[in-house]
């Protein structure tokens, strides 16, 4: 890791009316990257209403009705960037606003590029392009329908649909079953005047993060704080902690048929973890140790050894603490897979680890967290982490909470860790769906 010194920590400037606001300063980069991020807990009709709202917002607002004007406004600013996305972390979702803009060290003429930049993001998000008091018609209805094409979308990366299914229907009945971007159904019935109300609450009730990367003066900070006064905020929404200790006497089974040639399988298991836990740092060595790359376990024994997988490797959804440990496979290898992958977490729990795979771990770690320094939004992301855990802990803490962590407390933690779902994402001629032995219809895409 970098020195000390160096390290990029994220200092909170103030925390009111449910907004906390944090500067991570660097002069390394001669860019300010400002995100302002609002959070709420996920729910099915909300979800596709909050998924909607920012793309309509970017469409245009008050002094820029359109996109021609704000993109023209845009390169103004010396080519400034905006971008709007929906997400989630765990049971939260996530409405992100972004602007990127040259740091004023670096214009011509010192333009005060921050306050103009700035305040077109702060008035993308409070002063909208209305037509009577309600959203134009028109970006409705061209936002509902990109809108529901990136909820189709999501099939057309398999693995990655094949994790999230597979999550989901660990989940099923719980918040974190709601997709980021809501659902198609709920986004077809939707009306201008839905949204209205949800976009008041955003503003006025949603807890929010506001980060500021880059070299800008306390004055500028205090400044751009100053002006979320303006938005009459009252009644905010807290998030909830997301439960994570959880079992299931069996694991539930799960096959979905597509039009795939190849398989998907993915074991989601329970770890009883959460990311604010003392144990988050073990479970991520063991993340690494059974799936996080070419020295994991998966990589070495389902794909090297074996030969049965074209892919091989486990990720953590750490909020709501899921372990997902996944492969892509020729459907006929089904059984052999999965029986390699649970022989794998057995072997964790018996203490099979080597120096060299506790080693390599650390050391992927190390690179990768040395990476992210070189990237804002990665920075960004990662504070965003940790405040969301309700963790303070800048990157250089994280980095020694990980490489303290030994073989033996991999080997304690590994006997929380229990198989929960098995989700199989099949050929649609390898037989029907089927939730445990019986067909289920609303398992079909």
């Amino acid at each position: 890791m970098e020195k000390e010194k160096d390290i990029m920590t994220a200092v909170k400037i103030r925390e009111k009316n449910g907004i906390s606001f944090f500067h991570i300063h660097s002069e390394k980069f001669k860019t300010i990257s400002l995100n302002v991020i609002f959070a709420t807990g996920l729910d099915k009709k909300r979800a596709t209403i909050n998924a909607l709202i920012p793309h309509i917002l970017k469409r245009g607002c008050k002094n820029y009705p359109g996109q021609m004007e704000l993109a023209i406004r845009l390169e103004e600013l010396y080519g400034a960037d905006m971008s709007v996305s929906v997400g989630k972390k765990g049971e939260t979702q996530l409405i992100r606003f972004r602007t990127g803009f040259v740091s004023d060290r670096f214009t011509a003429d010192r333009t005060r590029l921050f306050e103009e930049a700035s305040d077109l993001l702060l008035e993308v998000i409070t002063k909208p392009m209305l037509d009577n008091g309600s959203f134009k018609k028109e970006y409705f209805d061209q936002e509902r329908e990109n809108l529901i094409q990136r909820i189709r979308s999501r099939v057309n990366n398999k693995m990655s649909y094949a994790i999230s299914r597979c999550m989901e229907e660990m989940c099923k009945g719980e918040p974190f079953e709601v997709y980021e971007d809501g659902d198609e159904e709920t986004a077809k019935a939707l009306t201008v005047a839905d949204l209205m109300e949800t976009y008041n609450d955003i503003l006025e009730k949603y807890p929010a993060f506001v980060y500021i990367s880059g070299d800008v003066s306390e004055k500028e900070l205090n400044g751009f704080a100053d002006k979320f006064d303006s938005i009459n905020r009252h009644n905010i929404k807290p998030l909830e902690k997301p439960q994570v200790d959880k079992k299931r006497n069996e694991p539930l089974r799960i096959e979905e048929p597509m039009d795939v040639s190849q398989g998907k399988l993915c074991v989601g298991l329970r770890t009883q973890i959460g990311a604010d836990s003392p144990d988050y740092f073990p479970l991520a060595i063991y993340n690494g140790i059974l799936g996080g790359g070419v020295h994991s376990k998966l990589f070495r024994n389902v794909r090297e050894k074996e030969s049965l997988a074209y892919s091989a490797f486990s990720m953590l959804e750490k909020y709501k603490g899921l372990l997902v440990a996944c492969c892509g496979i020729d459907i006929a290898n089904r059984e052999k897979a999965e029986g390699i992958i649970l022989d794998q977490i057995e072997a964790i729990k018996k203490g099979d680890i080597s120096d060299a795979e506790m080693e390599s771990t650390r050391k992927s770690f190390e690179t990768g967290l040395n990476i992210m320094q070189d990237s804002q939004e990665g920075m960004v992301d990662f504070y965003l982490s940790r405040h969301l855990a309700g963790i303070d802990e800048n990157i250089n803490e994280f980095y020694e909470n990980l490489m303290s962590v030994g073989k033996e407390d991999v080997i304690r933690i590994s006997e929380k860790i229990t198989p929960d779902t098995i989700y199989f994402l099949t050929s649609l001629h390898a037989g029907n769906a089927e939730r445990s032995g019986d067909t289920d219809e609303n398992n079909r895409v």
